[in-house]
């Protein structure tokens, strides 16, 4: 993962009112522009309504279709354990979320706002995200992180080789949402084991580190 202030900061959004994603090619000529790019966010500041302006949205769909390529790869012998795999990584997504994450962005969503978007109900989210709720290429930031370290964590724990492989699962995110669903009704969860009926005393252990070191 990359710190999204990279690509864009949210609290930019604070006095500005989000009008509509335009292409470079859409473009009205009266619109000040201030980085060259094929896609821009147009907006407007609260305190002058009458001036349009654009933010490039260039770079953050680069970082979002390069993550996004990244699917999951587990030896088939292992594929039983997927499920199991993706629970445990949310999981840990969890408790970093609650500790380390907190401290690294401020665009990593909680697991109960994330669950609003994969259900197509973002605007549940208006309350904790005024700012960010209703821009459709955040939600988009939000999702493919979560499926990314989703992946990476399964290809770890799974130590992936592409040479005997099981191709990423076509349901993959019908198969995120079910399992996020089935956390967050039972949350809060102490030991995964009592989720997955799998041991992974590694994963506990880090677990118990990180909530001590906190």
């Amino acid at each position: 993962l990359q710190p999204t202030y990279q690509f864009i900061n949210e609290d930019f959004f604070r006095d500005k009112k989000y009008i509509q994603i335009l292409s470079n090619d859409q473009m009205p000529l009266d619109i000040h522009i201030k980085t060259p790019a094929q896609n821009y966010l147009i907006y407007s500041d609260l305190h002058d309504l009458k001036h349009l302006y654009a933010y490039e949205l260039d770079s953050l769909y680069h970082y979002i279709n390069e993550i996004s390529q990244f699917k999951i790869t587990i030896p088939s012998t292992q594929a039983i354990y997927l499920e199991a795999g993706i629970l445990e990584a949310i999981y840990l997504y969890d408790h970093l979320f609650k500790t380390s994450f907190k401290h690294y962005s401020t665009l990593l969503l909680p697991l109960f706002h994330l669950y609003h978007i994969l259900i197509g109900h973002p605007h549940k989210n208006k309350e904790a995200y005024p700012h960010t709720y209703a821009l459709p290429f955040l939600h988009q930031l939000y999702v493919t992180r979560f499926y990314y370290f989703i992946i990476q964590y399964c290809y770890f724990r799974f130590q992936c080789q592409q040479s005997h492989s099981l191709t990423h699962p076509y349901h993959f995110e019908l198969l995120v949402e079910n399992k996020l669903s089935q956390y967050l009704q039972l949350s809060p969860i102490h030991h995964i084991a009592d989720l997955t009926y799998l041991n992974n005393q590694q994963l506990d252990d880090y677990i118990s580190q990180m909530l001590n070191a906190s």
